[in-house]
Protein backbone atom coordinates (compact mmCIF):
# COMPACT_ATOMS: atom_id res chain seq x y z
CA UNK A 1 0.00 0.00 0.00
CA UNK A 2 1.66 3.78 -0.71
CA UNK A 3 1.45 5.99 1.14
CA UNK A 4 -1.76 7.84 -0.11
CA UNK A 5 -3.72 4.53 0.25
CA UNK A 6 -2.73 4.70 4.11
CA UNK A 7 -3.45 8.41 3.75
CA UNK A 8 -6.77 8.08 2.44
CA UNK A 9 -7.87 4.99 4.95
CA UNK A 10 -6.87 7.01 8.10
CA UNK A 11 -8.93 9.69 6.96
CA UNK A 12 -11.96 7.35 5.99
CA UNK A 13 -11.79 5.54 9.53
CA UNK A 14 -11.41 9.69 10.95
CA UNK A 15 -14.99 10.27 9.01
CA UNK A 16 -16.36 7.45 10.28
CA UNK A 17 -15.68 7.96 14.02
CA UNK A 18 -16.73 11.72 13.83
CA UNK A 19 -20.16 10.72 11.89
CA UNK A 20 -21.51 8.13 14.18
CA UNK A 21 -20.07 9.88 17.24
CA UNK A 22 -22.39 13.30 16.07
CA UNK A 23 -25.20 10.83 15.89
CA UNK A 24 -25.42 9.88 19.25
CA UNK A 25 -29.03 12.09 20.41
CA UNK A 26 -28.46 13.81 23.80
CA UNK A 27 -31.94 14.43 25.96
CA UNK A 28 -32.43 17.71 25.59
CA UNK A 29 -36.20 19.16 27.08
CA UNK A 30 -37.96 21.71 27.61
CA UNK A 31 -37.11 24.38 29.72
CA UNK A 32 -40.76 25.35 31.99
CA UNK A 33 -40.56 27.49 34.49
CA UNK A 34 -43.73 25.80 35.98
CA UNK A 35 -45.03 22.42 36.01
CA UNK A 36 -47.83 20.30 37.03
CA UNK A 37 -46.54 16.67 36.64
CA UNK A 38 -46.81 14.57 40.00
CA UNK A 39 -47.41 10.88 39.36
CA UNK A 40 -48.65 9.43 42.97
CA UNK A 41 -48.50 5.60 43.26
CA UNK A 42 -50.31 3.22 45.64
CA UNK A 43 -48.69 -0.41 45.78
CA UNK A 44 -51.36 -2.77 47.47
CA UNK A 45 -50.95 -6.38 48.33
CA UNK A 46 -53.19 -9.48 47.80
CA UNK A 47 -54.36 -9.09 50.82
CA UNK A 48 -54.68 -4.83 50.50
CA UNK A 49 -51.52 -3.94 52.14
CA UNK A 50 -49.60 -0.55 52.03
CA UNK A 51 -46.41 -2.50 50.53
CA UNK A 52 -44.44 0.67 50.60
CA UNK A 53 -44.59 0.62 54.44
CA UNK A 54 -42.33 -2.79 54.26
CA UNK A 55 -38.69 -1.45 53.81
CA UNK A 56 -37.63 -4.36 52.16
CA UNK A 57 -40.10 -3.48 49.64
CA UNK A 58 -39.83 0.36 49.18
CA UNK A 59 -35.52 -0.40 48.57
CA UNK A 60 -35.72 -2.67 45.79
CA UNK A 61 -38.32 -0.04 44.09
CA UNK A 62 -36.18 2.02 41.39
CA UNK A 63 -38.21 4.38 38.61
CA UNK A 64 -35.70 4.91 35.22
CA UNK A 65 -36.22 7.84 32.55
CA UNK A 66 -36.33 6.49 29.28
CA UNK A 67 -35.22 9.28 27.35
CA UNK A 68 -32.73 10.68 29.83
CA UNK A 69 -31.57 7.53 31.24
CA UNK A 70 -31.33 8.34 34.70
CA UNK A 71 -32.50 7.10 37.72
CA UNK A 72 -35.61 9.18 38.56
CA UNK A 73 -36.01 10.62 42.41
CA UNK A 74 -39.06 9.75 44.33
CA UNK A 75 -40.49 10.02 48.06
CA UNK A 76 -43.16 7.86 49.89
CA UNK A 77 -45.59 10.00 51.08
CA UNK A 78 -49.10 9.12 52.86
CA UNK A 79 -48.03 5.30 51.45
CA UNK A 80 -47.48 6.56 48.29
CA UNK A 81 -44.45 7.03 45.78
CA UNK A 82 -44.76 10.67 44.60
CA UNK A 83 -42.14 11.53 41.80
CA UNK A 84 -42.52 13.70 38.89
CA UNK A 85 -42.54 12.41 34.93
CA UNK A 86 -40.00 13.15 32.77
CA UNK A 87 -39.95 15.73 30.15
CA UNK A 88 -40.07 14.64 26.62
CA UNK A 89 -37.35 15.43 24.47
CA UNK A 90 -37.89 18.62 22.65
CA UNK A 91 -37.35 16.70 19.31
CA UNK A 92 -40.11 14.65 20.04
CA UNK A 93 -43.29 17.51 20.70
CA UNK A 94 -45.26 18.14 18.87
CA UNK A 95 -46.25 22.10 18.57
CA UNK A 96 -49.51 23.47 17.42
CA UNK A 97 -49.52 25.60 14.25
CA UNK A 98 -49.69 28.73 16.09
CA UNK A 99 -46.38 27.87 18.26
CA UNK A 100 -48.19 28.27 21.34
CA UNK A 101 -48.55 24.69 22.88
CA UNK A 102 -46.60 21.80 22.07
CA UNK A 103 -47.73 17.54 23.13
CA UNK A 104 -45.30 14.82 23.93
CA UNK A 105 -44.82 11.58 25.07
CA UNK A 106 -42.22 10.64 27.82
CA UNK A 107 -41.73 6.71 29.09
CA UNK A 108 -40.78 5.94 32.95
CA UNK A 109 -39.91 2.10 34.08
CA UNK A 110 -40.92 1.17 37.18
CA UNK A 111 -38.39 -1.66 38.96
CA UNK A 112 -39.57 -3.73 42.10
CA UNK A 113 -36.92 -5.79 42.11
CA UNK A 114 -36.94 -8.20 39.05
CA UNK A 115 -40.47 -7.33 38.23
CA UNK A 116 -40.97 -3.89 35.98
CA UNK A 117 -44.07 -1.39 35.40
CA UNK A 118 -44.01 0.98 32.12
CA UNK A 119 -45.39 4.00 32.49
CA UNK A 120 -46.45 6.45 29.39
CA UNK A 121 -46.73 9.77 30.00
CA UNK A 122 -48.93 12.02 27.79
CA UNK A 123 -47.62 15.77 28.52
CA UNK A 124 -48.71 19.21 27.18
CA UNK A 125 -46.16 22.19 26.90
CA UNK A 126 -48.05 25.77 27.49
CA UNK A 127 -45.68 28.88 26.42
CA UNK A 128 -45.61 31.93 28.19
CA UNK A 129 -44.59 33.81 24.95
CA UNK A 130 -45.03 31.85 21.92
CA UNK A 131 -43.27 30.64 20.31
CA UNK A 132 -40.63 30.31 23.11
CA UNK A 133 -39.65 26.73 23.69
CA UNK A 134 -38.50 27.86 27.41
CA UNK A 135 -40.07 29.16 30.22
CA UNK A 136 -43.46 28.11 29.80
CA UNK A 137 -45.50 25.05 31.72
CA UNK A 138 -45.22 21.53 31.43
CA UNK A 139 -48.35 19.15 32.34
CA UNK A 140 -49.05 15.70 32.90
CA UNK A 141 -52.41 14.88 31.25
CA UNK A 142 -52.67 11.84 31.60
CA UNK A 143 -50.59 8.21 32.20
CA UNK A 144 -50.79 5.24 30.75
CA UNK A 145 -49.88 1.65 31.97
CA UNK A 146 -50.77 -1.98 31.13
CA UNK A 147 -53.67 -0.84 28.13
CA UNK A 148 -55.37 1.87 30.92
CA UNK A 149 -55.03 5.57 30.90
CA UNK A 150 -55.47 7.45 34.17
CA UNK A 151 -56.15 11.30 33.54
CA UNK A 152 -55.00 14.25 36.06
CA UNK A 153 -57.16 14.89 39.07
CA UNK A 154 -55.93 17.99 40.31
CA UNK A 155 -52.10 18.64 40.77
CA UNK A 156 -51.52 14.80 39.98
CA UNK A 157 -51.76 11.38 38.27
CA UNK A 158 -52.67 8.84 40.92
CA UNK A 159 -53.04 4.52 40.26
CA UNK A 160 -52.41 2.07 41.90
CA UNK A 161 -50.15 -1.37 41.61
CA UNK A 162 -51.74 -4.35 43.03
CA UNK A 163 -49.05 -7.06 43.49
CA UNK A 164 -49.25 -10.99 43.64
CA UNK A 165 -48.06 -13.32 47.32
CA UNK A 166 -44.63 -13.62 45.16
CA UNK A 167 -44.12 -10.07 44.46
CA UNK A 168 -45.16 -10.01 40.87
CA UNK A 169 -47.87 -7.32 39.54
CA UNK A 170 -51.16 -8.14 39.17
CA UNK A 171 -52.95 -7.53 35.79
Amino acid sequence: MDFFAIKASVMAFVVALIVSSCSKEEYVPLNATSKTCAIEIECVGESGENLLADKSFADRVKVDGEASHSVIPFQIRNNRMCFDAEFPDQSEMEWSEDKREAVGVSRMTLRFGKHKASLKCYMRYIANRPPAAAGGRMILESLEYNGSVYRRNGGSVSICLRFNRSGGLMQ
